[in-house]
């Protein structure tokens, strides 16, 4: 009878010992490992949130947490700062190194920024207009676009996913245009408004004629910044010249071929 007595508290005492949760400060661990830097949890229940504040877990998981006792991650902090204090002396590389940012519940992550910010896209087609009129130029799908855009191929309007500012350069090429004429490329607000930006240039010589194979236009771009004041707002590119011609997506010559109309858009 006393040898099962023994086997039983063994049991017993081996059990609590490999169960047992260690707290500092605290004769209520809630976690594995469990400090209460203030000495301010009660002595039953879970701790409130404010009373977490100074307290550090560690869950049988292997999950730290800094002023919670229910951390999510391998290490989660609820609030405050983080600092590295020789962090200058690793320097990271351009290129090949990403950027750290935080998700909305606050979850680190990596991105290629510069990628992420990019939008660009070329003119669809070659676009006639007419004198005086206000042209939308239609895009066909963007070579580089991120969640901060959403670009319309069937309206032209392209609407911004998060405010802030944007610097855009908008480069076109005219042709069937003559000496002085003037083209005038913008960017302007859906619904319409006055121009966010434009730009003017007034050509210096009239443009070659059109062949299957020479097709130079009179080039122009512009760059300037706009600021998004809310998410879901949106823009349209235009051009608008004082005289009918064509807008070209691509420009042909002795020198070679290649796209020359298009928008870049890149988040700052």
């Amino acid at each position: 009878m006393l040898k099962k007595l023994l086997t039983v508290v063994k049991v017993f005492a081996f059990s609590t010992f490999y169960f047992a949760q260690v707290g500092i400060n605290t004769s209520n661990p809630q976690t594995t490992f469990h400090i209460d830097g203030a000495k301010d949890n009660a002595t039953s229940g879970a701790p409130s949130v404010l009373q977490q504040a100074n307290d550090f877990s560690v869950t049988n998981t292997g999950q730290v947490g800094i002023g919670t006792i229910s951390p999510t991650e391998k290490l989660d902090v609820s609030s405050g700062n983080v600092r590295v204090r020789n962090i200058n002396s690793n320097i990271g590389i351009g290129g090949t190194d990403r950027v750290v940012v935080a998700d909305a519940t606050g979850v680190l992550k990596t991105i290629d920024f510069t990628a992420y910010s990019l939008f660009h896209a070329r003119l669809a087609a070659d676009q006639s207009t007419t004198s005086a009129t206000i042209a939308t130029l239609m895009f066909a799908t963007p070579v580089a676009t991120s969640p901060f855009y959403a670009y319309n191929t069937s309206t032209g309007v392209l609407t911004f996913n998060q405010a802030g500012n944007y610097l855009v350069t908008l480069q076109a090429s005219f042709s069937n245009i003559s000496a002085g004429a003037q083209l005038l490329l913008g960017i302007r607000p859906v619904p319409d408004s006055n121009y966010l930006g434009r730009g003017s240039h007034y050509a210096g010589a009239a443009t070659p004629a059109l062949t299957s194979t020479t097709r130079i236009g009179e080039l122009m771009n512009y760059t300037t910044v706009i600021v998004v004041p809310t998410a879901g707002y949106q823009i349209r590119f235009t051009a608008a010249p004082n005289q009918s011609c064509t807008i070209l997506s691509t420009e042909m010559g002795p020198t070679g071929n290649g796209n020359v109309t298009n928008v870049t858009v890149q988040k700052i």
